[in-house]
């Protein structure tokens, strides 16, 4: 089972949906779609609120968030975090051993800047990235929304939920999206911790730089993720 959420917290989320899809998403849109950085993390921030006023309303707890047993998962979730990153490593590699590197497909690709593409490249802007952006996203949408409105379900819809609420939650219907919303999901499930998610969630997001600013080739295979 998903961790314990109360009814007090499926009714605080019918405001907070109703807000985040029927005004802010409208709002800022229509008048700040010119300006990058609100355009592009205003829900984040909006996140970090939302869960302020939960929290301090007391209409759920830490725990109910999924703050538990945060010892005995670190490690499960430094673990499961290193896959990705590992995983980009050796996928380079592996293309260079077999001379697939060399391919017409890859020409050109450590021309690609990554500020052309819309990344970062600031050390304030990583560190967003990997700690902020998983942490308040992690905790907001599968912590508190997930485990709000798919408690009841089975495993297998809650896992397909999650992927499709995240995806929904960054209105962005990519595969990367509605994978990394399954996952959490489906680790919260399994731990109990919303620990895990987050740290999972970090290492996708250090693959992603180490992906761009050093294995540009793999953009060319991963494109479809995105």
């Amino acid at each position: 089972m998903l961790i314990g959420p109360t009814p007090n917290g499926v009714k605080i989320l019918i405001p907070i949906l109703a807000l985040y899809f029927l005004f802010f998403f409208p709002a800022v849109h229509l008048v700040f779609s010119g300006n990058r950085f609100i355009y592009e993390f205003w829900h984040i921030f909006y996140f970090a609120s939302a869960l302020a006023l939960v929290l301090a309303l007391k209409r759920v707890s830490l725990q109910q968030l999924g703050f538990n047993n945060i010892s005995k998962t670190l490690a499960i979730g430094a673990l499961l975090g290193a896959f990705p990153v590992i995983g980009v490593v050796l996928m380079d590699s592996l293309l260079v051993q077999t001379g697939l590197s060399q391919a017409e497909i890859f020409a050109g690709a450590e021309l690609r800047v990554p500020e052309e593409m819309g990344f970062s490249t600031s050390l304030v802007g990583n560190i967003s990235t990997v700690l902020i952006i998983p942490f308040l996203s992690q905790v907001f949408v599968t912590g508190l929304v997930v485990n709000n409105l798919l408690k009841k379900q089975n495993i297998g819809q809650a896992v397909i939920g999650g992927g499709l609420l995240y995806s929904l939650f960054h209105f962005k219907p990519s595969l990367g999206n509605l994978f990394l919303g399954m996952i959490s999901a489906g680790l919260l499930r399994a731990t109990g911790s919303i620990i895990v998610p987050i740290l999972v969630h970090a290492g996708f997001a250090i693959a992603e730089i180490l992906i761009v600013l050093h294995y540009p080739r793999l953009i060319s295979v991963l494109v479809f993720f995105v």
